[in-house]
């Protein structure tokens, strides 16, 4: 309903991105009592049950705080677990065309259950009320989801993942006939590893400085598995080497149709010595078809590492993390205060959340046309665009200590 008040032409202007994520709705009942804690693995007998049984303990992790009674270390709430899609920029080079807000959400949940099938409850909803589907973000917990659960359900409803990885993640991720799924994309098996492991040298190790790092990405997306066919209607895509084709980006001599006078000067593959019935399939076929099945939990069309999967995703990210300090304003929905909610059960909860979130929505986007109205009338001036290249004048030399002072001096007279 708070979609739909948004003008046509605004509604149309949003190509789909969005970001998930999983915000604490406290509770308002007491948590469960137990009994002090002994020896053992075994959680201690409860004495008094919550009148709240569907929440759990949400526990935010905290050095500054201990919580000795539950063993949690950091701040514990009793309270539930509220799965919400929030609209994003399609470009974060482009001004937004639509306002950062609410476009589905999941009945609230216990903290930390379940993060992906709770987003794919989420974004059903915005696919069955026919929005479109674009770039969408999530962060580790989404990642760590079992890709039946999260990734293959989000891009059967067209999404294109954004994803973070944690740093036992990075480097090799996948195979599949003999191809490499390095940091979510597919590279061929003969890339050098010092290229496989230029993020886990530069942000684990730091034994690399910025600028190595970034030649070594230049240099890894040369060894890039190419596309030669977008996704099939059963989601099957045609790959290629990319020494293969009439049209090679690289030399190889498994492929000798890519050694040319053409292609001299493009990457020269170096190729291990092996038996020949032990070259992968990618080595000895043109193409080959990959399911959606394979490499399903890390791949990303965006190259990670690059500018835009960092602008993307970071874009992506600040819209819902904004739209959940949003809807904690005590001054309006505060969400985060279960005194403004006092009554008991999910079901009664997920319901008075639900309006909390389309009052939020609304003042969204008042705010939204305001703006927009006063941008048309010129009285609200629009925020340059943000570009991904550098100014020119970030070369300009900068001012020597001597050059300085000398420019304080007061000018010489006769």
């Amino acid at each position: 309903m708070s979609v739909r008040v948004l003008p046509r032409e605004v509604r149309r202007g949003w190509k789909g991105s969005a970001a998930v994520d999983a915000t604490v709705v406290p509770a308002f009942a007491r948590p469960d009592r137990r009994a002090p804690r002994r020896r053992g693995n075994e959680p201690p007998p409860i004495i008094t049950h919550s009148s709240d049984p569907d929440a759990a303990w949400y526990v935010r992790r905290d050095a500054d705080a201990h919580d000795t009674d539950r063993g949690f270390s950091g701040r514990s709430t009793w309270a539930y677990e509220l799965t919400a899609v929030v609209a994003g920029s399609d470009d974060p080079a482009e001004p937004q065309a639509f306002p950062s807000i609410v476009t589905g959400i999941a009945p609230l949940h216990k903290p930390g259950h379940a993060p992906g099938q709770n987003a794919t409850r989420a974004l059903k909803s915005i696919h069955e009320r026919e929005h479109p589907a674009g770039f969408l973000a999530g962060d580790l917990a989404y990642t760590n989801a079992r890709p039946e659960d999260f990734q293959l359900p989000a891009r059967s409803f067209g999404y294109r993942l954004v994803l973070d990885y944690k740093t036992d993640q990075l480097g090799i991720q996948d195979s599949y006939l003999g191809m490499l799924l390095i940091e979510g994309a597919w590279y061929c098996p003969e890339i050098p590893e010092v290229l496989i492991n230029a993020s886990i040298d530069y942000l684990i190790k730091r034994s690399i400085d910025e600028f190595t790092y970034r030649a070594r990405l230049e240099e890894r997306w040369r060894y890039l598995i190419l596309t030669k066919e977008g996704p099939d209607a059963e989601g099957h895509t045609r790959m290629r080497c990319p020494a293969a084709s009439s049209h090679p980006v690289a030399r190889c001599e498994r492929k000798p149709r890519s050694e040319t006078a053409k292609t001299r000067g493009k990457l020269r593959i170096q190729v291990r010595r092996e038996p020949r019935n032990r070259f992968p399939r990618i080595c000895t076929q043109q193409s080959l078809t990959v399911p959606p099945d394979a490499g399903a939990k890390f791949a990303q069309p965006l190259l990670y590492g690059s500018n835009e999967h960092r602008e993307m995703y970071s874009t992506l990210r600040n819209s819902i993390e904004g739209m959940n300090g949003f809807l904690k304003d005590g001054a309006h929905e505060a969400l985060d205060d279960p005194e403004r909610r006092r009554i008991r059960g999910v079901a009664a909860q997920s319901v008075f959340v639900a309006f909390l979130v389309c009052a939020a929505n609304l003042r969204k986007i008042d705010t939204f046309l305001q703006e927009m109205a006063a941008i048309e009338a010129g009285t609200l001036r629009r925020l340059p665009r943000r570009r991904r290249t550098k100014a020119l004048d970030s070369w300009r030399p900068q001012a020597s200590p001597a050059e300085s002072a000398s420019s304080r001096d007061p000018p010489l007279t006769a």
